[in-house]
């Protein structure tokens, strides 16, 4: 008789209920042990995490300008268009200049007259210029003496008036025979050096004014605008053309006053353009003004990020998302944000142990909005629930 045929049907049934009961107990505890352990559960371990701040903005040059003339015109041609690159002291426009030609024309002549005359006055007298004197100082001469004569005769008024008249002719021729006899004066000299410097003085103020008839870039860059065309007449300082240096590229933004105690000068940045969506450029606040102004009701202070847009084709005006790191550390202990808890004012964790599941209470740090660092309270490798 085997074992089967000896149990009576009472304690076969006690024997399937039993097993069946230990069966549903099993069951139980790893329905209520398995998902908590390794669906819900999270491992404390080390690594880096950084806390950003988020801000948009546009990028700009960090060297442009608008550039204008000081003086009106009409348009006589337009060298460069816009998307042209240019370097220094290239031509962009040129208004009509014939007046301003012909003024540096009249300037130059007469610097050249003005350097003649010193030239003569320094230069060795000639024979005929001596003899001129001469001849002048002897007329003079011998009209003083008749005049003298005349007077003496007959000593009328208008006698007397002849007289002093060729009294004074004779002053000067003789001073003129001394002149060309024994050169001129230092004074004399230093009056015609004066009238070059005056001269020359006319010549850069002609050229000057000719090239206002010209705008020119004052630095290597690209032309984003030209506001003109040949023919037009435009007026003294009338915006005409806008360059910017397209090689040194920055972004302004604005950054809340909620987290602008925290950003400052050097910190690293991610940016990203709607431009080139999916393309990550690394860059660096290189400027955040102390000023506060408002934007859209919410108080802000203006930042100057600069960046590396490598081989992509940045221009001013893209938009721009950036992520400020305002702290950055390296190998610390992180849970995930869903394993906290509040326990009162403080934080706490649900530590997965066998035997030993108890909430922790824990000193957290730095959180990314996805992990938190922790402080003090748990170890590395540590389970935790995630709620």
């Amino acid at each position: 008789m085997n074992l089967l045929t000896r149990l009576t049907p009472r304690r076969l049934a006690l024997g399937i209920a039993t097993v069946g009961v230990a069966a549903a107990v099993v069951a139980i505890l790893l329905a209520a042990t398995s998902p908590r352990t390794l669906a819900n559960a999270a491992t404390a371990r080390r690594g880096d995490i950084s806390a950003t701040v988020s801000a948009t903005g546009k990028v700009q040059s960090r060297k442009g300008a608008k550039l204008a003339l000081p003086q009106s015109g009409i348009v006589a041609s337009v060298s460069k268009m816009e998307g042209d690159d240019v370097n220094a002291g290239d031509v962009i426009l040129s208004l009509r200049a014939d007046d301003a030609n012909r003024r540096v024309q009249q300037a130059q002549l007469n610097l050249q007259n003005r350097q003649l005359d010193l030239a003569r006055a320094k230069g060795a007298p000639r024979d005929e210029d001596i003899e001129i004197a001469r001849a002048n100082l002897q007329k003079a001469t011998a009209a003083a003496a008749a005049a003298e004569a005349n007077y003496t005769a007959s000593p009328t008024t208008q006698n007397d008036t002849v007289r002093q008249v060729t009294r004074a002719d004779l002053d000067i021729a003789k001073a003129n025979f001394n002149r060309v006899v024994n050169g001129p004066s230092k004074e004399e000299l230093d009056a015609l050096q004066n009238a070059i410097t005056a001269a020359q003085l006319d010549v850069d103020a002609a050229r000057n004014s000719l090239a206002q008839t010209r705008l020119i870039a004052p630095y290597n860059s690209t032309v984003l605008e030209v506001n003109v065309r040949e023919g037009e007449l435009v007026g003294g300082f009338s915006p005409l053309a806008v360059i910017a240096d397209l090689t040194a590229l920055q972004i302004a933004t604005e950054i809340d006053e909620i987290d602008v105690a925290h950003a400052q000068v050097g910190q690293t940045v991610q940016v990203r353009f709607d431009a080139f969506p999916g393309e990550q450029f690394e860059g660096k606040v290189t400027r955040l003004f102390p000023a506060a102004s408002t934007q859209r009701g919410t108080t802000v202070y203006s930042a100057v990020v600069e960046f590396n847009p490598g081989a992509f084709k940045v221009r001013p005006g893209m938009g721009a998302t950036m992520k400020i790191r305002t702290i950055e550390k390296k190998s610390v202990l992180l849970v995930p944000n869903r394993a906290l808890k509040n326990v009162g004012t403080r934080k706490a964790v649900h530590v997965l142990a066998p035997g030993q599941e108890r909430d922790v209470i824990v000193e957290t740090g730095v959180t990314d909005g996805n992990e938190t660092e922790i402080v003090s309270g748990l170890n590395e490798g540590d389970q935790v629930l995630v709620q």
